[in-house]
């Protein structure tokens, strides 16, 4: 690619550096003749005069008189002669030696030799030499000739190997500046350089031009969706997806699960639950209990409820989650379905039940025996769900409500029922509507009020596995709070110099073992770690979970209010939490507890 510059099209583009130089270095000869016709008073046809007639003096005898030829452009052409020959043989010493006499003797025409430097130029690249090979295009530019794009181009990747950036985006803005045209090649290589560098203005444009040459390509309109949520533009994000969607554009499974966030991000989840939906029954997504659980989120945020119930009862029949059965047995109970919220909740006890979830689901379960007036079981299974944590005031509020005779002591003992996370102690239903009840007062005991309300659920998802590039700080949450846009700019320019890129929005991460906090942006690519920068690769993380505005100190109220309520519902805190700072034109805080 480097040497593509100066390769004409008859060179196979193939082949390596060093042989697409060579090949340029023959072609050149052969164009000799046009350069030297159009500078016939400076330019002789034969470059070495006597010496070089019919072919006869050899390169060691050139050598040996070089030092001696007085004329300016005899001198230039032997040492471009002799350069050429040295890059042939693979000796890129001799090389840049030659060609370093061959300018100096100033022989020849600007044009010349502003080839010659471009020549140089590739020879240090192949050096490895990025700094000298800068320098030298630079000088070719510096020539009062109209420039070639290809100059912009080659000088800019040798600033990019030199992680000059800054340098990148101005060889690259020379390209505009110059009113220079790129085919769709070199459209490519400006593209690709301009993102390494963090352009992502200058990146955006190119893409632009790079649809109106090849509107079909599919590459060209999720790259440029990409470099838009880049720069947080994710209603442009948006738009450019949709409209390659009404195009027919080829989308993959990612592609088509990033156009329905974006659709929710904007306020949009009808048209989003709609996009995952027809995804799913097109096999464009697959359709998974998380796929079916993401869906059942999204026609519930879009007030749907009868679709949202019936993709939540999807997720939960191809997955068997516990949680989610329970979440469709108090949606149900919502209803007023009893006989569903029965069926619900005894196929969410088929299996074992963890500790968890033996409050919640004994609570749901009594309720739908209270409203079928199977008082007995009812009264047992509230008793249950006062046994183990979660659900256990709310109980006792029904048992009042109920006017339940007090619980035994061999009631108090233990859960006994169809959901318990013993099978041995297992007893069905039919069995408890039998059970008589034994009354024993409880001295001193109090109630709380009665209260016909359901229990107030906590929303729960689990977070794929994600890494982070992080920086820790040294600060509490509340000095951290107000500095966070601030500190992402510098974070996102670093990263992009270590390799990656952002994949989604900037986090605080507060984890149990560490007693600092970390300023986190998850990434794609393969970073390295840089400076005070590293990188932290987090597991599935389930959490508890609530959006709100952006406002710099509720976050602080959020995360204890919420604490209190994953407590209430019976959840065990793993003591991480995270604080997501999103801007998708409607900026707010995601708070997420992790749960166990």
């Amino acid at each position: 690619m480097l040497a593509g510059r100066i390769t004409p099209k008859i060179c196979p583009m193939s082949t390596s550096l060093r042989s697409l130089f060579l090949c340029s270095l023959l072609l050149a000869a052969s164009s000799q003749a046009q350069e030297q016709g159009q500078y016939r008073s400076k330019i002789l046809l034969d470059p070495l005069g006597e010496m070089g007639k019919g072919s006869e003096m050899s390169v060691a005898e050139l050598e040996a008189q070089i030092d001696s030829i007085e004329q300016p452009y005899a001198r230039s052409s032997a040492g471009r002669f002799l350069a050429r020959h040295y890059v042939q043989q693979g000796d890129y010493d001799s090389a840049v030696a030659y060609y370093r006499q061959a300018l100096a003797a100033r022989g020849l025409a600007d044009v010349a030799n502003r080839e010659m430097l471009r020549e140089l130029a590739q020879v240090y690249l192949l050096k490895e030499d990025y700094q000298q090979a800068a320098r030298t295009l630079q000088r070719a530019l510096d020539i009062d000739l109209v420039p070639e794009a290809t100059d912009f181009l080659l000088l800019a990747q040798a600033q990019y190997r030199l992680g000059n950036y800054v340098a990148v985006v101005a060889a690259l803005d020379g390209i505009a500046a110059h009113d220079l045209k790129l085919d769709t090649g070199q459209l490519r290589q400006a593209l690709a350089l301009y993102y390494r560098a963090g352009a992502f203005e200058q990146s955006a444009a190119i893409l632009r031009q790079l649809l109106q040459l090849e509107p079909d390509h599919a590459e060209h309109w999720h790259h440029l969706a990409a470099v838009y949520l880049q720069q947080n533009k994710q209603r442009l994000a948006l738009d450019t997806l949709t409209l390659a969607q009404e195009k027919r554009i080829p989308f993959t499974a990612e592609q088509l699960l990033l156009l329905v966030d974006l659709q929710a991000a904007t306020g949009n989840p009808y048209g989003a639950a709609t996009t995952l939906q027809q995804a799913m029954a097109d096999d464009g997504v697959p359709a998974t209990s998380m796929h079916q659980r993401k869906l059942f989120e999204l026609w519930l945020q879009a007030r749907e409820r009868k679709r949202a119930i019936t993709a939540l009862r999807s997720a939960a029949r191809s997955s068997g989650d516990t949680e989610l059965y329970l979440y469709l047995a108090q949606l149900q109970a919502e209803d007023r379905q009893w006989q569903q919220v029965e069926e619900t909740v005894l196929s969410a006890c088929a299996a074992p039940l963890a500790d968890r979830y033996v409050s919640r689901a004994n609570l749901l379960l009594g309720l739908s025996q209270l409203k079928r007036d199977r008082l007995e079981a009812a009264r047992r299974l509230f008793i249950n769900a006062t046994l183990v944590g979660g659900a256990n005031a709310q109980a006792a509020q029904w048992l009042q409500f109920m006017e339940a005779a007090p619980a035994t002591e061999e009631e108090l003992r233990r859960v006994v029922g169809p959901c318990y996370d013993s099978p041995g102690k297992k007893v069905s239903l039919a069995a408890l509507s039998t059970t008589a009840a034994t009354p024993a007062p409880v001295d001193g005991e109090e109630v709380a009020p009665a209260s016909t309300a359901p229990v107030a659920e906590v929303a729960l998802k689990t977070v794929e596995a994600l890494r982070f590039y992080t920086s820790t700080q040294e600060e509490t949450l509340e000095q951290l709070l107000p500095r966070v846009r601030s500190l992402a700019v510098g974070m996102n320019v670093s990263l992009v110099k270590a390799g990656g890129t952002a994949n989604g929005p900037l986090s605080v991460l507060s984890l149990p073992e560490e007693n600092a906090l970390r300023l986190a942006m998850p990434v794609r690519g393969a970073p390295h770690a840089r400076g005070r920068y590293d990188l932290y690769n987090a597991p599935a993380f389930k959490c508890a979970w609530i959006r709100i505005p952006q406002a710099e100190q509720q976050p602080l109220q959020v995360v204890s209010g919420l604490r209190e309520r994953v407590i209430a519902a019976g959840y065990e805190l793993t003591g991480e939490y995270r604080l997501l700072f999103l801007n998708d034109g409607e900026p707010g805080v995601e708070v997420q507890l992790g749960v166990r």
